[in-house]
């Protein structure tokens, strides 16, 4: 099942309708049977709110539970973080597999979700923080780079927009990793910069929804 954006008027706005516009649809999409629900590019707004939703569900769903506590274990126990270990602690396919069937969210919000979980299991996050950032920057490097690639062949142009000045940019890989006449001697140092920018919006996001799920639970 796939959904556009939702919209509320100004007047209606903070008042709860879109949060239980979401949980709506949620329950029509585990009542149905349907594949999966996504949301396609949804707003800033949008996504905060579903991912607190989608973080609540996952804190009682008895199924990851056990994965869960072992990658938070793991990462307790680690006193530094190699890059050829990131990918054990994303959700295993069991889990993925698990939450799509039963609460109908899809792969990639399950990921969004897993390291705000893992957030949560990391209390006092302070003292896991390195490990936890080095991880959510893996991430957001294999979602805009590539999980292999180190950047070769891969271009960065900053582009002019009137939306956001230092989150435009376009990015594209030449063929068989050769370099293009337009590739400049900061091209990395552009790669590595707007990365970053994603990595601390990633991060922020993370934090902020997770003082609210937090918040919820203590209420």
């Amino acid at each position: 099942m796939r959904l556009g954006q939702i919209l509320v008027m100004p007047p209606y706005q903070r008042k709860g309708y879109g949060r239980f516009l979401l949980e709506v649809l949620n329950g029509v999409a585990v009542s149905e049977n349907v594949y999966d629900l996504t949301i396609e590019e949804p707003e800033d707004s949008l996504q905060y709110v579903r991912l607190c939703i989608d973080v609540e569900r996952l804190l009682v769903f008895d199924p990851i539970q056990q994965s869960l506590e072992s990658v938070i274990s793991h990462l307790k126990q680690e006193n530094s973080l190699k890059k050829s270990y990131m990918c054990k602690y994303a959700p295993p396919l069991s889990a993925v597999e698990d939450v799509r069937k039963t609460l109908k969210i899809n792969k990639k919000q399950f990921e969004q979700c897993w390291e705000i979980l893992i957030y949560l299991g990391l209390a006092p996050i302070n003292k896991y923080m390195e490990i936890y950032q080095a991880i959510v920057s893996h991430r957001v490097k294999a979602e805009v780079v590539g999980i292999d690639s180190e950047g070769a062949g891969k271009q960065v142009i900053d582009v002019p927009t009137e939306y956001d000045q230092q989150m435009s940019f376009v990015m594209f890989k030449s063929q068989n990793g050769e370099s293009s006449s337009i590739e400049t001697a900061d091209n990395q140092s552009i790669v590595e910069e707007q990365l970053q920018k994603l990595v601390d919006k990633r991060m922020n996001q993370i934090k902020l929804i997770a003082e609210k799920v937090s918040a919820v639970h203590r209420q």
